[in-house]
């Protein structure tokens, strides 16, 4: 099972990577770290759920969606510097479009993989919001939240990305792709935005 080096660190540690003027960690890896910790919220809120094959089934969804977080996220951090590297390269350079192009593509593209997992806990959250403890719909509330917060986060970077790769010359195709990218990830914030706001008017 793939692991990162990401999920054995210290947080403090990582935050102060983190607060370095360095490419790698960055603002992706960030937005990666608040989905994993929204993973684990939802997996708290399921463990207090009755047992059962939902409950379980909820807690195997989150436990591998915070994994996969880490790991997208450390990933992200990867892009992240590649993507630096790419915009290093000096003007005049023949391949310099072609290497920006190649890498806000990659990063684009590793920003899709965070909101896929992200949104991949929609329908856990759905089961929580109605079959859940009612006295953990706070955390349920936060959890929506949070993977929101990291969608919309890993969103800035995508969007970024898209534009610098139609600057480099990126096909129609790849261009429509990444866009579709982005609109999804708008939507998959905006109802787990939607689930918080009606597990909060509970409250």
């Amino acid at each position: 099972m793939p692991t990162s080096t990401l999920a054995a660190a210290r947080i403090d540690d990582w935050l102060e990577r983190l607060s370095t003027p360095v490419p790698e960690p960055g603002g992706g890896e960030a937005a990666g770290v608040v989905i994993a910790t929204g993973a684990a919220l939802v997996a708290m809120a399921a463990g207090y759920a009755l047992p059962g094959e939902q409950r379980d089934a909820a807690l195997e969804v989150a436990a591998r969606a915070r994994r996969e977080a880490l790991i997208g996220a450390e990933h992200d951090g990867r892009m992240s510097a590649a993507l630096v590297a790419a915009f290093r390269r000096p003007l005049d350079d023949a391949g310099r479009d072609g290497a920006v192009r190649e890498a806000t593509v990659r990063a684009a593209q590793s920003g899709a993989a965070l909101v896929a997992i992200a949104a991949g806990l929609e329908g856990t959250l759905a089961w929580l919001e109605h079959a859940g403890e009612p006295r953990l719909a706070p955390d349920v509330a936060v959890a929506a939240r949070m993977l929101a917060c990291g969608i919309r986060s890993t969103a800035v970077n995508i969007r970024c990305n898209v534009t610098s790769a139609i600057e480099a010359g990126a096909d129609a195709e790849t261009a429509h792709r990444l866009q579709a990218a982005l609109d999804e990830a708008h939507a998959a914030a905006a109802r787990l935005d939607a689930c918080a706001e009606r597990v909060t008017k509970t409250l």
